[in-house]
């Protein structure tokens, strides 16, 4: 049943100066003496910059969005599939400093977005982190959304309060122990970054990591904070925008999801490109007839089981006669798709997308395709990508 409400709510050297007796009047007024000793070359300071690298990786099983009823089939079919495929587990301990540990056939519901930031700040100074947003870990808060209230797909609308950053080593881990039912293995998209920019990600990161509760605390314990220290899961809050919005006002809610946050640390380094919002966002026309907990038209609430959506009530997003709320959120499926339509264009392959296509040719000679990662993984593992100049 977790797994239902997260498939919801988740829907960034130059040369030294010649000495003189390297220039031809120094080798001359040389003459037969020794030459004097050279002074070690200095060593080049590094130059700011780096790389803001996203990876993308679709559900295990791919989410038929055509009705609410095929949707919720396929999250529930992968549900069971990591139910059932339970095994060995690996550890690991986060930044945090808090042990933890996930299954070896990790399984995604609904897909996810991680990003690594590897890059030299104005100062010189390195910066390099693993990060990505999560949510929605309490099984009574799904219990009381989609059985005690019923709110059906209202669950796509809610802000729940145990938003957080999972930082370090269990990324790189979520990569590499990533199964699909198809063998669909990650794709990555590596941008290059400026000094300045990677001060920016650097900010907004640990801005993000700012909002960590230690692992354990209890729901009760995370209703008592105030707004101002509570990170929101939500397709509600973008999370660049409320991240801005915060600078301007100590009150304002920040929130977001995995993809939101991956494409937020892109557009806090000024490389995000606006014209692949239509192509990365995946957009949901709800009839009002599916959304529990509103006003139901007669002076009730409306209630939604959600075993009706898996029946005649769940054969169509919109309804006759009702209003409909959008649903609007960036989606690791379509991030992914995209990468290999790019991968594939640049290589001649199959799966060059017309939308790929087009925005390869408006951004010609700043795109190419990258090698094959390994990620230091202890098992085969060949990712492919695309590198942005």
């Amino acid at each position: 049943m977790k797994k239902f409400l997260l498939a919801f709510s988740a829907f960034i050297c130059a040369a030294a100066p010649l000495g003189a007796q390297d220039t031809a009047f120094g080798q001359l007024a040389g003459g037969n003496s020794p030459a004097p000793r050279q002074a070690p070359a200095p060593v080049p300071a590094p130059v700011p910059g780096g790389t803001l690298t996203i990876y993308a990786y679709p559900p295990y099983r791919p989410i038929n969005w055509a009705t609410p009823r095929s949707a919720l089939k396929g999250v529930a079919a992968t549900v069971f599939d990591q139910a059932v495929a339970e095994g060995s587990r690996v550890d690991f301990v986060s930044d945090f400093g808090e042990r933890g540990s996930m299954p070896r056939n990790y399984r995604s519901s609904i897909g996810h977005t991680i990003t690594h930031v590897s890059c030299a700040l104005p100062d010189g100074k390195q910066y390099d982190a693993w990060t990505s947003f999560s949510g929605q870990d309490f099984h009574q808060v799904d219990k009381g959304n989609l059985l005690d209230k019923e709110l059906g797909m209202g669950v796509l609308f809610q802000d729940y309060i145990d938003g957080h950053i999972i930082s370090g080593e269990q990324n790189r881990l979520l990569l590499i122990y990533y199964q699909n039912v198809d063998g669909a293995k990650p794709r990555y998209w590596e941008q290059r970054i400026d000094g300045q920019g990677c001060a920016r990600v650097r900010d907004m990161v640990e801005f993000f990591k700012g909002f960590h509760f230690p692992k354990g605390s209890t729901l009760e314990q995370l209703e008592a904070r105030p707004v101002p220290r509570t990170l929101y899961f939500t397709s509600n809050i973008d999370p660049y925008r409320s991240y801005m919005a915060r600078k301007l006002d100590p009150e304002a809610r920040v929130g977001g999801g995995c993809a939101p946050y991956g494409l937020g640390l892109l557009k806090a380094a000024h490389k995000y490109d606006y014209t692949l919002d239509g192509v990365l966002t995946l957009k949901l026309q709800v009839s009002e007839r599916l959304i529990g907990g509103i006003p139901d038209g007669h002076g009730g609430v409306r209630r939604v089981p959600v075993l009706s959506l898996l029946g005649r009530l769940g054969d169509s997003w919109t309804w006759p006669g009702y209003k409909n709320r959008e649903f609007r959120n960036y989606d690791p499926s379509l991030i992914w798709k995209f990468i290999g339509g790019v991968d594939a264009c640049l290589t001649g392959g199959a799966g060059c997308t017309p939308e790929a296509s087009a925005w390869l040719s408006a951004n010609r000679g700043r795109v190419s395709a990258g090698p094959a990662q390994a990620l230091n993984s202890p098992r085969p593992l060949h990712l492919q990508g695309i590198i942005v100049n």
